[in-house]
């Protein structure tokens, strides 16, 4: 009955107050109904495109809405699935909030958060103890040789457990897209992650652990690694320009090919490391230790080697020295 009245009203009233007194004026009755009935075929298309329009609206709207809610339904099941006791469904979940992510801007920085703190939670870092023994620089030493303390040859490197390596590799390829807040893992160990073309620029890593980390041709640009632990990692063509290495140990790290233009190493342990054709240009070194590194290529244009610690074999060639900045801008060489 209403959509009769409808009908009705439309056919009769609207339809004569859209034609106007042009169409009532019409003094023949077979052109005056011709015109009234164009008129009522253009209301009625003209109605039919609207509740078409109208249907489509709401259809796009509940969807939108139903998948909205599916979403935030997947992501409290992964959320609780990652509290679980079994391996398989920790890492399950860990997958599926990756799908929430790609599919949903709007949930990016909070799977983000989510999957960083359960990195945090999950592989805490522990204190490094130190052995009572003789210092010199902060390098242990053997008296009475003098000869830094090495690295268990045989020890198998640590890595991560299955599911934080599977957090640490979603958060490594997350999509691109515009983020508030850095990627937080400070003080985690990660010894033996695989971070291989890792996404974590500004991230912050302070006094994490890395040694034996693959990160190469990870993405480090002003990422903070004050104080952490990268002894042995692989650094090949690592994106490391305007990070914070303050105090970093990076002790044997293979750094070929590494791009480190204004880093901060103020005080960072290179002894032994690989830093063959290293871009060091405009850094800071200051009171860095570089006894017994490879620099062979590396570039020092501008580079600040205020109190760094040499030894014989360093191999700094007269060429990178004239290129650094010495004490008070001046050239060290």
């Amino acid at each position: 009955m209403v959509a009769a009245v409808i009908l009705g009203l439309l056919l009769g009233p609207v339809t004569r107050q859209i034609a106007g007194p042009e169409v009532q004026d019409i003094k023949d009755k077979k052109d005056r109904a011709a015109a009234l009935n164009q008129v009522r075929t253009t209301v009625l298309q003209a109605v039919g495109g609207t509740a078409a329009l109208s249907a489509l609206v709401f259809t796009a709207v509940n969807y939108q809405l139903n998948r909205r809610g599916q979403l935030t339904e997947r992501y409290a099941t992964a959320i609780g699935l990652l509290a679980s006791d079994k391996l398989e469904e920790r890492v399950g979940a860990i997958y599926a909030l990756e799908h929430v992510m790609r599919e949903s801007e709007r949930d990016h920085a909070t799977v983000v958060e989510v999957l960083s703190a359960f990195v945090r939670e999950n592989a805490r870092a522990r204190a490094v103890t130190v052995p009572m023994g003789a210092v010199d620089g902060g390098r242990w030493m053997h008296p009475p040789t003098g000869a830094l303390d090495p690295v268990e040859p045989n020890q198998e490197p640590l890595q991560p457990t299955t599911d934080v390596q599977a957090a640490l590799t979603v958060i490594a390829r997350r999509p691109q897209r515009e983020e508030a807040n850095p990627v937080d893992l400070r003080r985690t160990d990660l010894r033996g992650a695989d971070l291989v073309n890792a996404r974590l620029e500004h991230a912050i890593l302070w006094n994490a652990r890395l040694e034996y980390a693959c990160l190469a041709g990870a993405r480090l640009e002003s990422a903070g690694l004050s104080k952490a632990r990268l002894e042995r990692a692989f650094l090949v063509n690592t994106r490391l320009e305007h990070a914070g290495l303050e105090d970093t140990h990076l002790e044997y790290a293979f750094l070929v090919r590494a791009r480190l233009e204004h880093a901060d190493l103020r005080g960072a342990h290179l002894e032994h490391a690989f830093l063959v054709d290293a871009r060091l240009e405009h850094a800071d070194l200051r009171g860095a230790h570089l006894e017994h590194a490879d620099v062979r290529g590396a570039l020092f244009e501008r580079t600040n080697l205020v109190g760094i610690k040499l030894s014989s074999d360093i191999g700094l060639s007269m060429e990178q020295l004239a290129s650094a900045i010495g004490e008070e801008g001046s050239n060290p060489a």
